[in-house]
């Protein structure tokens, strides 16, 4: 009993908690960069070179103008050191995946720390540099790996959105759809430029890249991603309500994304207005009952613009609202939508937009706002001194008046 508790403590030990600090949470390694008003996307490519695959990627990074990171299997570099010269001559980013793809809880502690270290010397003879960036294969930290990475001076790198192009389930258009319309700004994207994921990459990149610009995003490479932010452990508070207490609060109330561009934040759920009757500014009302659309931040969002100054908060709530308009226009099952609606600490923001407000009754708003400033404060934010939550709307005439 004993030596199998001891080697389930070293297997947790030595696989476990790096799964959990570093692959998961992230704690100390890059997983996005500054959420500003720029929109900047991280894009990075794993698994290459690929004399098969990667020409067909970096053709259509060249015809959409676009640089990239490409994190490079040091082994298949050396195999191919004329698409690691292409590479560079046309401004891409070379970083490291290791010297040979193999996941590494596969090695021993001894061969996945010298796999780091021969690749990092690969490239260093091939290019004359030592690469910044190490990602491991599969995203799979153990702490040799680590210690590698230490010793070298390498920045660890994970990601935050990842294409599944490598995913039989996934054609091109999928992958299209999964990161245009999951994409946050100051994301990481993972994609392949080797084996089936580069091929299916290859497919998708034209049209990814037109809707990712269609949307206001300009995917870069990490070098020149501003902010580049490793996680902490003030982060993981934040994780947790996110993947727990939002996703069962938006499941129940069918809340869904209005993701139409990079500034994109607010969400609805559709339901009868529950009042009270709302004085409309051509002398009209909205009563209860009404049809209407609950608004709801995308606090994710939100919290990466609070991160580059309130401005870039403004500007992002400013080109939000004509997505309510679109909504009202492309989505049948809101077109009977009289009222959007919401209670909001950011009346003020909303107004010169095209809101109303109307006070909320005291022990409401007391209630309301207490759980609102927690959770302006978990997602990042700076302490909002004497603002209370108040009820914002802005009805269907006027908003297709300003927005149409």
């Amino acid at each position: 009993m004993n030596v199998w508790t001891g080697l389930l403590g070293a297997a947790g030990f030595y696989w476990g908690l790096p799964y959990l600090v570093w692959q998961r949470w992230g704690l100390g390694v890059v997983q996005r960069g500054l959420g500003s008003a720029r929109a900047e996307l991280g894009l990075t490519f794993d698994d290459g070179p690929d004399p098969g695959t990667t020409p067909r990627v970096l053709d259509a990074l060249a015809e959409a103008g676009v640089r990239a990171t490409f994190f490079v299997l040091a082994e298949r570099a050396e195999a191919h050191p004329g698409l690691v010269a292409r590479l560079l001559d046309e401004g891409h980013e070379l970083a490291l995946h290791g010297w040979r793809h193999r996941h590494g809880w596969l090695r021993t502690p001894g061969e996945a720390y010298a796999d780091v270290v021969r690749g990092v010397r690969t490239l260093e003879r091939l290019t004359g540099r030592r690469p910044r960036f190490f990602r491991p294969p599969h995203g799979a930290w153990t702490w040799a790996q680590m210690a590698a990475v230490r010793r070298l001076g390498l920045t660890p790198v994970q990601w935050t959105l990842e294409a599944h192009d490598w995913h039989p389930g996934h054609d091109a258009g999928a992958v299209v759809h999964r990161v245009a319309e999951g994409a946050l700004p100051g994301d990481i994207v993972v994609m392949h430029d080797a084996g089936p994921g580069g091929r299916t990459a290859a497919e998708a990149l034209p049209e990814l890249l037109t809707q990712l610009r269609a949307r206001g995003f300009q995917p870069r490479p990490l070098e020149a991603l501003r902010g580049l932010r490793r996680g902490g452990l003030r982060d993981l508070p934040r994780q947790a309500w996110a993947a727990t207490v939002d996703r069962f609060f938006d499941r129940l109330y069918r809340v869904e994304e209005l993701n139409y561009g990079a500034h994109s934040v607010f969400r609805v759920a559709k339901g009868p207005f529950p009042g009270p009757a709302l004085e409309l500014a051509d002398g009209g009302r909205i009563e209860a009952g009404a049809p209407a659309a609950e608004l709801h931040l995308h606090s994710e969002r939100m919290a990466r613009a609070g991160e580059a100054g309130s401005l870039t908060a403004f500007r992002f709530f400013k080109k939000s609202v004509p997505d309510l308009a679109r909504a009202l226009r492309e989505r049948p099952h809101l077109s009977d939508v009289e009222v959007f609606w919401g209670v909001s600490l950011f009346h003020e923001v909303l107004g010169p937009v095209g809101f109303r407000s109307l006070e909320l009754p005291p022990a409401r708003r007391r209630f309301l706002g207490a759980y609102m400033h927690f959770l302006h404060r978990l997602y990042g934010g700076t302490p909002l001194k004497r603002v209370w939550p108040t009820l914002v709307y802005i009805d269907r005439a006027t908003l297709l008046e300003r927005y149409g």
